[in-house]
């Protein structure tokens, strides 16, 4: 009997469907984006006209926090599920490898996670044309690229917690752990450290090394992308005010190119962004196979 890790995700992906997982995030994520739509204009100030463009930089503002919980959801028992439920034994017993579990069930929730998304984005733009015009077909693009990039990105990093945990605490730990510290810890420390090394906190004017710590964070990195696609600043949620930045700055003087002395380095552009979020789905992938590969399954 041939099998390989494409019948694993087959078989990952149709268990999702019939065990309603598929169904449930879908209808999740489309209430979030139907709520989100029609509160958008209550986001921002009323000095501010609310467009297509606009309402979209709203719903990236509130999806880097229900994006990747939906793939969290999705995607951090996939694996330990399967050790604690003993059932992995028997997935063993056919000729494929650990490699190849682990790489079904990336695949398989990725599936899982890319079509939720995209059915909720497509609803998503058909309820932006009726509320606020048509927008531009790139933007829109853009828009639904970066938040399934996103998603993407957070599968990987749950799915990879699943293979290098034992138990399903651990697997909660070091996935929605992750998450959490991602947004309310990670800008704090990174702003200690600037304290600690300049004896100021970051104003108008920063250090490179410090917007490059801050961009590592997955979050960030979709902000600035969503920002971009968008043409529309993305602020964090919840946004910490932990910078020597007035309120009334304008959002020139908030531009990366402002901020720093000389030229914006290469590993600061838009583009750099993309390529930590993808590693922030690979990286988690390959230290899990790794634990997994030489774990005790007994």
């Amino acid at each position: 009997m041939t099998v390989s890790w494409t019948d694993i995700a087959r078989k990952d992906f149709e268990d999702a469907a019939r065990s309603r997982l598929l169904w449930g995030l879908i209808a999740v994520f489309v209430a979030f984006l139907v709520m989100a739509l029609l509160s958008a204009e209550q986001l921002f100030p009323p000095s501010v006209t609310v467009d297509a463009a606009t309402a979209l930089a709203g719903v990236a503002m509130l999806a880097q926090l229900f994006v990747p919980g939906i793939a969290l959801a999705a995607g951090y028992m996939a694996v330990v599920g399967e050790r604690r439920s003993g059932s992995l034994r028997v997935l063993l017993s056919y000729p494929f490898s650990r490699g190849d579990l682990v790489a079904g069930k990336l695949v398989g929730r990725l599936l899982v996670t890319g079509t939720a998304l995209l059915v909720g984005f497509a609803v998503a733009s058909v309820l932006v044309v009726a509320l606020y015009g048509v927008p531009d077909a790139t933007t829109v693009v853009g828009f639904v690229g970066t938040g399934v990039l996103l998603g993407l990105s957070f599968t990987g990093l749950a799915v990879g917690g699943s293979a290098a945990a034992s138990t399903r605490g651990r697997a909660r730990t070091l996935t929605i752990g992750s998450f959490v510290a991602m947004v309310f810890f990670w800008k704090p420390v990174v702003v200690g450290l600037y304290y600690a090394a300049t004896g100021s906190l970051p104003g108008l004017r920063v250090e490179r090394w410090y917007v490059l710590m801050k961009r590592l964070n997955p979050l960030e990195a979709y902000r600035v992308l969503a920002g971009a696609v968008l043409d529309r600043r993305v602020d964090a949620v919840p946004e910490l005010p932990l910078e020597d930045v007035p309120m009334t700055a304008s959002p020139e003087r908030l531009e990366l190119a402002t901020r720093l002395a000389g030229e914006v380095p290469f590993y600061l552009e838009e583009w750099a962004a993309a390529v930590v979020l993808l590693a922030w789905g690979l990286v988690p992938i390959a230290v899990g196979y790794w634990r997994f590969e030489n774990a005790d399954l007994g």
